[in-house]
């Protein structure tokens, strides 16, 4: 195929048309998320700590599908005036159907390892997928938003008690994938910092997407 024939997301794509799609602080302005400040952007190179799943296939499943490297990719990051909620922005683009694979291999990842653990060093950071149904962010409707090209779960990450909140939305289009995360620290529903992160989420679940679809 030629390259005037190829689609935009093809491989051959540049990463500045990729960051086009990323979110920018005059977005935040525009969407109501003044106190959210642009951070330093992420590397995209660094890999994940090994994981440990509930079996040895979840085991290698989870470090397969989160320790897959796409062809190219962007990233920014946005934490709030106190820093309390961070959220992960990345964009990226991978060889054809492997963005496919991707998302069923993470699909297959919720779907199967309902716990597992990070090892950092000498720390074991215990690690659990909280149940659709009882998150109160309703994953499944956010996903529904896209059809079956999105996924969308929360994660409680550490020792309970001083458990962070870990939300992630993944949706891809083509060959290219979204991933939005938000980072918090676990409160009790209702709690002003419940309330606080759930307000910040809903407008960017509303305004990341919409931009990188657009």
């Amino acid at each position: 195929m030629s390259t005037s024939e190829e689609s935009p997301s093809s491989s051959t794509v540049e990463s500045g048309d990729l960051a086009r799609l990323l979110v920018g602080a005059t977005d935040l302005s525009d969407s109501g998320l003044d106190d959210f400040g642009e951070l330093a952007s992420p590397s995209s190179d660094e890999d994940p700590p090994p994981m440990i799943g509930p079996t040895p296939e979840g085991t290698a499943l989870l470090n397969q599908a989160f320790n897959d490297k796409p062809a190219r990719e962007v990233r920014t990051s946005f934490a709030n005036a106190d820093s309390s909620i961070v959220v992960d922005e990345g964009i990226s683009e991978r060889v054809a159907g492997a963005a496919a694979t991707w998302m069923a291999d993470m699909r297959q990842v919720y779907a199967r390892c309902t716990a597992w653990t990070i090892t950092i060093g000498d720390q074991e950071i215990p690690v659990e997928v909280m149940g659709p149904a009882d998150d109160p962010s309703r994953p499944l409707q956010v996903e529904q938003r896209f059809g079956d090209q999105a996924l969308m779960r929360t994660m409680l990450a550490g020792p309970v008690g001083q458990q962070a909140q870990i939300t992630t939305l993944l949706v891809r289009q083509g060959d290219r994938a979204l991933e939005l995360t938000f980072r918090g620290s676990a409160a009790d529903p209702g709690s002003p910092e419940a309330t606080r992160l759930g307000s910040a989420m809903a407008k960017f679940l509303e305004l990341a997407p919409a931009k990188f679809l657009a």
